[in-house]
């Protein structure tokens, strides 16, 4: 079941964990720029990335967090405009979004990189069947901790 206030609550928090990001992490910021050019640019860093063994504190490798912290500065480009769709295109999108984090979740190579995006995946999905009370708590938790795992 596919709730509008759940989805609301999901667009205030990607705000504020653009926020959060944004104080967290002095190379995150937002971009316009179409899909094809962003992908490309994270395919490049994430080469780039690669060739480093470089990893955070957290144990996460630099090519995962190049990963990871690309998801995190998407998140309300991703999700902010549902807010405004019919509920059956708000559910269509999130499943779309949903599926594109689990294609990024597989390209990770660091257990601590793929556990902090699985947890921000299993509760964006979890919060689309909860009310908007029950949903907030976990959902600032999980996007506080995508954006800050790779700080």
């Amino acid at each position: 079941m596919f709730q509008r206030s759940s989805l609301a609550v999901v667009a205030v928090l990607a705000v504020g964990g653009a926020l959060i990001a944004g104080c967290s992490s002095s190379s995150s910021s937002s971009s316009s720029a179409p899909a094809s050019a962003s992908a490309a640019t994270t395919s490049a860093a994430a080469t780039t990335a690669a060739s480093s063994p470089a990893a955070s504190a957290d144990g996460v490798s630099a090519a995962d967090c190049t990963i990871i912290n690309g998801v995190s500065a998407g998140v309300v480009k991703e999700l902010l405009p549902l807010q405004t769709e019919s509920t059956s295109k708000a559910a269509a999108s999130m499943k779309a979004y949903i599926a594109t984090l689990q294609a990024d979740e597989a390209k990770l190579t660091s257990p601590a990189g793929k556990a902090a995006l699985s947890s921000f995946i299993a509760t964006l999905q979890k919060s689309l069947t909860e009310t908007q009370a029950k949903a907030t708590g976990p959902l600032t938790t999980a996007m506080g901790t995508l954006s800050t795992v790779c700080a």
